[in-house]
């Protein structure tokens, strides 16, 4: 048998909603705030202890049907009282409030039950019987519960990309907890049970609890790597189509090109050179600007040129005649109009004045094969996993460079990234197999 001391107990309703408040926020940074939403966390999470301890006199002491029928109804009174909470501080959907706070109470229930454990210990039992004593307890439990869940969910929860906006996830989590709190309050102030039952059921409820976290987010990261997979494989069928058509509109201009300069040469003799030299002049753009010995980056080129030129951008390449045999084309043009794309719209959105350029440069040595792009940008880009989260691609939401970092180590290679003062690197390494 357990004590704690009688404020503790009369107010604990209330405790147990501000720490799966605590619980809460641990895994809900990534929501969308409401605006003022400190004075509207402040202002809930006292309505709602308010209410808790106003609503103690629902207990009823003891092992009886009746009281385990009460128990469980406060403890889902706290969960109801969570959700309006995350409702009023958040602006989520319903699905995403229903999930968010069945993971803050189940977080809070571990570091609960761990606390129960701690308790079995004769001196700890009776230190936190004291006033003080069972404030440090929970402090140490929780702190140390709140911690480690905190960094066993944060690859999780940091890229959450809407997968908690889920029906049928929030109904499941929703279900899974209402079944912990059925079980834990089956026991709970159970005067018959010794210390060998509280310890085995304090165990099979962190179990329990530990299970269900890894279950509601295993299923949610697994629904994001499938939603991954599937973007990746659009973002891939829509860069073949754009190399199609590309190749198809290259291929188009170079004849008429051709045709243009023959026909200008026709003219000589019969109308003034001033004509011609601008005849000349206007239809130069369409002379097939790179010459790299690649026929896709000389497709891709070319496109990219011609938008740099209508934009005001110098594009400077310097690419080997060998060296991309080993590269699919697929790869290579996916690369290069990853590539050149996000550097074309940072240099764009540069201010009046500043210069705009783009170097891009390739280098083979061996079975190496390096290629260095750098331009100017104005903003500072946010970097996670080592990978520019980029904001010139909303159709993709960064697969762009997600996927460069896929063919990079398709390759056996890797891509980095780094931004220094108002310069942007990128630097990709690809290894040829055959050599």
């Amino acid at each position: 048998m357990t004590y704690m001391p009688v404020w503790y107990q009369q107010g604990r309703s209330a405790l147990l909603l501000l720490q799966s408040v605590i619980g809460l926020l641990l895994v809900s940074y990534p929501l969308k705030r409401r605006s003022h939403f400190y004075p509207r966390l402040i202002l809930s999470v006292l309505a709602g202890c308010a209410v808790q301890y106003f609503a103690r006199g629902i207990y009823i002491v003891g092992s009886t049907p009746l009281a385990i029928v009460t128990h469980a109804a406060a403890a889902l009174l706290v969960y109801l009282t969570l959700n309006v909470i995350t409702w009023f501080c958040y602006d989520e959907s319903i699905w995403t409030v229903l999930f968010m706070a069945a993971t803050g109470y189940i977080v809070q229930d571990i570091a609960g039950t761990v606390k129960t454990l701690v308790r079995q210990i004769a001196w700890m039992n009776s230190f936190s019987s004291r006033s003080e004593g069972v404030l440090i307890v929970d402090l140490i439990c929780y702190g140390a519960v709140y911690t480690l869940m905190f960094f066993a969910l944060r690859p999780f929860v940091k890229n959450r990309e809407d997968n908690f906006d889920n029906k049928l996830k929030a109904i499941f989590s929703v279900f899974v907890l209402l079944l912990c709190i059925g079980m834990a309050r089956l026991t709970q102030d159970n005067p018959d049970r010794n210390q060998q039952a509280v310890i085995a059921e304090a165990l099979f409820q962190i179990v329990i609890d530990v299970l269900v976290i890894a279950l509601q987010f295993g299923v949610m990261e697994q629904a994001r790597l499938a939603s991954n997979m599937e973007t990746t494989r659009e973002l891939v069928h829509t860069q073949r189509v754009q190399y199609e058509a590309s190749k198809e509109s290259a291929q188009l201009i170079n004849e008429k090109y051709h045709d243009l300069k023959h026909l200008i040469k026709s003219f000589r003799g019969t109308v003034p050179q001033e004509q011609l030299d601008k005849l000349k002049q206007s239809i130069a753009a369409y002379e097939r600007p790179a010459n790299s010995g690649n026929e896709v980056l000389d497709v891709l080129l070319a496109e990219k040129i011609g938008i740099c030129q209508q934009r005001g951008i110098v594009l400077t390449c310097s690419l080997g005649m060998t060296g991309f045999s080993f590269v699919e084309e697929l790869d290579l043009y996916s690369l290069f109009q990853n590539a050149l794309t996000n550097a074309i719209n940072a240099v764009s959105a540069l201010p009046e004045g500043v210069e705009r350029f783009i170097s891009l440069s390739s280098v083979r040595d061996g079975n190496m094969l390096t290629i260095h792009m750098e331009n100017p940008c104005e903003d500072d880009i946010a970097f996670v996993d080592g990978l520019p989260q980029t904001k010139n691609d909303p159709d993709w939401h960064g697969f762009g460079m997600k996927s460069m970092n896929r063919i990079a180590e398709k390759y056996n290679g890797m891509l980095t990234a780094e931004q220094r003062g108002k310069m942007f690197f990128l630097d990709i390494l690809l290894l040829d197999p055959e050599q």
